[in-house]
């Protein structure tokens, strides 16, 4: 009987955690539908010239409102957390006011390009969700830092020349992102898996490969930078390889 328990418990609790990664997908879903839909509007004007005006002068707008909105969300979700309350709908908040941010400065400063690259993110996004779910948390930590080490290598072959500015500072950003990600492995690795007391990471995580995951993203950018697209068509497979690799290693200690 305890062993049916068991067994029931450990089924219930796969079958929510189904149901939470089938939520998360739809909404990856739902968010790429509605970036097709202002790509269609703003770009392609399907409802007149009148209301893609419309959406320039709310962009021009929200570009500078939505750092505010998004930052008020921030301190809404501390708050709440202070006062042991529920931050879910604060963040819930917060993170769509973000989206929404994002994606007026890409639609505003670079028009049916940055509605493109913002389209592609969904579509990553819902793989991280998969491996969120399936997988351990390192693995989803390394699979964001590559993610967006491919995501900026395709960026780079698509749209250096007509964006070089752009370009350079989402490498610079990937730089600084990716040596945060390793500073923060290393005080997670001393704190066994805590920060600031949070749990964030398992006891038993194996921070050598996250650390492995930095230099080989960050040479990978480097050498894209440096050497130019025909190069940074190499590199997408090899950052895609690194990936595969850790997919298998940790598909295995799931077994």
């Amino acid at each position: 009987m305890f062993e049916k328990g068991k067994r029931e418990q450990r089924r219930s609790q796969e079958d929510t955690t189904f149901n939470k990664m089938l939520f998360w997908l739809a909404g990856a879903v739902v968010v790429e539908l509605l970036i097709l839909l202002i790509k269609q509007i703003y770009v392609d004007a399907w409802l007149g010239f009148g209301v893609a005006y419309g959406l320039l002068v709310f962009f021009e707008v929200f570009r500078f409102a939505g750092a505010a909105v998004t930052i008020a969300g921030v301190v809404w979700a501390v708050l709440w957390g202070r006062k042991g309350r529920s931050m879910v709908l604060p963040l819930a908040c917060t993170a769509g006011a973000a989206l929404l941010w994002l994606v007026t400065l890409f639609a505003y400063y670079l028009s049916e390009v940055g509605l493109s690259i913002m389209m592609v993110l969904p579509a990553a996004g819902a793989v991280l969700i998969v491996v969120f779910f399936l997988y351990q948390r390192a693995f989803f930590f390394n699979a964001m830092l590559a993610g967006g080490g491919l995501v900026a290598v395709w960026m780079y072959r698509q749209y250096y020349w007509e964006h070089p500015t752009l370009i350079r500072l989402s490498f610079i950003a990937g730089f600084v992102a990716l040596a945060a990600a390793a500073v923060l492995a290393f005080l997670l690795r001393r704190n066994d898996g805590k920060l600031g007391g949070v749990r964030v990471m398992p006891p038993d995580s194996n921070y050598v490969i996250t650390w492995i995951t930095c230099v080989v993203t960050a040479a990978a950018m480097a050498l894209t930078l440096a050497l130019g697209g025909t190069t940074a068509f190499y590199l997408l497979f090899v950052l895609a390889g690194w990936l595969f690799v850790q997919a298998v290693f940790f598909t295995v200690k799931l077994m």
